[in-house]
């Protein structure tokens, strides 16, 4: 196992904190605050250092936010924090990166579910493999992320102490677990299961296997050989402070018979895999139907990007039919796109005016 020292240079350095700046700030540079951060990089530099010299853990209260039915409960950084985070992800970034399993998707640039969706896809041609599936997340993920046990985890591989230390404070905002709306809780997180993956793939033989974020799916040929790979599995989440949601299933997967639909289809990341064909989760295309109306009464820009982020999901999946039937009526693309155009330049040339 490798570990990693002399960090903290370049976790303050002046090319990880401008990059941080960018990063942090993109998409938000229509609010003042951080329009003039971004406006005013290279004096902000000397100052976002001295802030991640001095940087102590405040507990956050953390808000609900709804998400269609769920309720989430997220944690708010200020852009300083933001920055901050996107600091030490910018220099932990490459060491995660070099032990994490391939077809470990979610919060990671290059793999979303458009790539993990394209994965699965070549599998479930293989119909002596995957004949049934095991799907399973774990309980509470975020929040049960044990505080001890992480640090422990990360301090095998970092041993620069003024690093570790920060990453510790960042660790600390909250009592326990890891807030959602920090950056850098994903990375945490992902890492954390970094054993995990190799464990489902080296000691337990999974053919296929495919994680985002803290939703599993394996395929498989035989079903008892699933169901004791879901035994070991939470027994190795219990040994790390886990444990497996018990909404866990072990199904026979989709097929066609005599033109007919057989067995169980795959509800994974929005997605509905099925043999011959991907569509939909039934509630990600009412919500799209929903905004395509709602686009089309008020024509805002902020609808007009919700449509175009559906657009992804369409192109992505067999539900043209749908889309003719629901979308295509009420939105146009090709003007969404003109109309999301001239507002970003309308915009640029306002803030060049300011500044």
């Amino acid at each position: 196992m490798k570990s990693y020292n002399h960090l903290w240079e370049k976790v303050i350095s002046d090319k990880n904190i401008e990059e941080a700046i960018r990063k942090a700030t993109k998409g938000k540079r229509d609010r003042p605050e951080v329009a003039y951060i971004f406006e005013h990089i290279d004096k902000q530099i000397p100052l976002i250092r001295k802030y991640a010299q001095n940087y102590m853990a405040r507990q956050k209260k953390p808000r609900i936010v709804k998400e269609g039915a769920k309720e989430r409960v997220i944690v708010v950084p200020s852009i300083r924090e933001q920055i901050l985070h996107h600091m030490i992800v910018g220099v932990l970034q490459p060491i995660i990166m070099k032990g994490m399993y391939e077809h470990s998707h979610g919060s990671i640039p290059g793999r979303g579910p458009a790539g993990a969706k394209k994965q699965i896809k070549r599998w479930i041609k293989d119909t002596k493999n995957v004949k049934y599936f095991l799907k399973m997340d774990i309980h509470h993920f975020f929040a049960s992320i044990p505080h001890d046990m992480l640090k422990e985890f990360i301090a095998k591989y970092i041993h620069d102490e003024r690093f570790l230390h920060l990453i510790f404070e960042v660790i600390d905002c909250t009592e326990t677990g890891l807030p959602l709306g920090f950056h850098t809780s994903h990375w945490f997180a992902n890492w954390y299961l970094q054993g995990l993956d190799r464990y489902i793939k080296q000691q337990l033989g999974a053919v296929y296997y495919v994680r985002y974020m803290d939703d599993m799916v394996i395929f498989g040929s035989n079903k008892r050989e699933l169901h004791r790979m879901r035994q070991a599995i939470g027994n190795y989440l219990n040994g790390i402070g886990l444990e497996l949601k018990r909404n866990w299933q072990v199904c026979r997967f989709h097929t066609v018979r005599n033109g007919e639909d057989r067995y169980r289809f795959l509800d994974f990341m929005g997605f509905r895999f099925y043999r011959n064909r991907i569509t939909l989760r039934k509630g990600i295309m009412l919500r799209m139907t929903r905004r395509a109306k709602r686009y089309n009464k008020h024509k805002s820009i902020y609808a007009a990007r919700q449509m175009l982020s559906a657009l992804g999901w369409i192109k992505q999946t067999d539900v043209y039919d749908m889309y003719l039937a629901w979308i295509k009526p009420y939105v146009n693309f090709q003007t969404i796109k003109r109309k999301i155009s001239r507002y970003d330049r309308r915009i640029r040339r306002e803030r060049l005016n300011v500044a």
